[in-house]
């Protein structure tokens, strides 16, 4: 039995039988009908980031809707303050800062805190409230504590006319006006009009004559009233009087008192001599306080004042 050769050819593949592409000729490219990795995860990643933004999105919708819910309940009517606890106010000014809340309230709905800061501003356009400190107590309370001014030095007018004045500066005028005053009493010239409530305008004579009732205040014994007293001439000029040791009564005359602080200085070492030798002088002119003049009483002055 003869047998046939298969007859390869040299460059042909022995084991598949496929003859290789011939050098000279290029590689067509593979088209391909499906979708690229590199499309696939951008397409993945994009519905992650969709899925995460929405998950994001529900808690943050109810956190919106709670926050809706609790401020609708809370300016409802049934949360408003009916039991209003005030403190520290005096007996004549209560009605008044009550009824003006209520008058508040009526005009703005309360709410925690916008509502308790904005009491504290309201109340503290009352010149006698130094300060105030509001405190909520939910859900229908609320509880005030004000602190009044307390009251340095009077001023009066020629007609009677008082307001007052702290330590500080400001002038207020009291719901219950005090009987005594640990500072002084400063008395207007004629025709002069009280001050209206504030801080006092610097550099006027009714802010020195402040000014030195409060430097000689600072070496006062804690007796809670001074008897000092200083007159505002019409020309601006300021005279003191005040009741020495023993019961003297001193009268000084300072002119502008533009060095208030050195005659204060002064009308200290005066005060303490002794009362028979203030006894037998009319008024010290402090007007120079660096060179202090004694006017002493006449003969006949001092003759009464001492058989007095």
């Amino acid at each position: 039995m003869r047998r046939h050769r298969r007859r390869v050819s040299p460059r042909t593949n022995r084991s598949t039988g496929v003859s290789p592409v011939p050098s000279g000729l290029g590689i067509l490219p593979i088209r391909s009908t499906g979708v690229s990795p590199v499309h696939k995860s951008r397409s993945q990643r994009r519905a992650f980031r969709f899925a995460l933004h929405l998950s994001l999105l529900e808690p943050v919708l109810w956190l919106i809707v709670g926050v809706a819910l609790v401020v609708s309940v809370w300016a409802s009517p049934r949360m408003q303050p009916r039991v209003l606890m005030v403190h520290g106010v005096p007996p004549a000014a209560q009605q008044e800062i009550e009824t003006h809340l209520r008058r508040l309230w009526q005009r703005q709905p309360y709410s925690v805190w916008l509502g308790t800061r904005a009491i504290e501003r309201e109340l503290q356009r009352y010149r006698w409230v130094a300060q105030v400190q509001v405190r909520p107590l939910i859900p229908t309370r609320l509880q005030l504590h004000l602190q009044p001014r307390v009251a340095f030095a009077k001023i009066r007018d020629s007609a009677g006319g008082q307001i007052f004045v702290d330590s500080a500066g400001v002038v207020f005028q009291p719901p219950n006006p005090p009987n005594r005053v640990s500072g002084g009493t400063i008395l207007l010239s004629e025709g002069d009009a009280l001050p209206s409530e504030g801080v006092l305008k610097t550099g006027t004579p009714l802010w020195r004559a402040f000014e030195l009732l409060r430097t000689l205040s600072q070496h006062d014994a804690p007796t809670g009233q001074s008897t000092r007293t200083i007159r505002i001439e019409a020309q601006g000029e300021l005279s003191l009087t005040c009741q020495a040791v023993g019961g003297a009564t001193m009268r000084f005359r300072l002119g502008d008192a533009a060095l208030y602080q050195q005659q204060a200085q002064v009308i200290q070492l005066l005060m303490n001599r002794s009362p028979a030798q203030l006894a037998q002088w009319e008024y010290v002119d402090l007007k120079s306080p660096s060179y202090p003049a004694v006017k002493p009483l006449s003969k006949g002055a001092t003759e009464g004042h001492t058989a007095h």
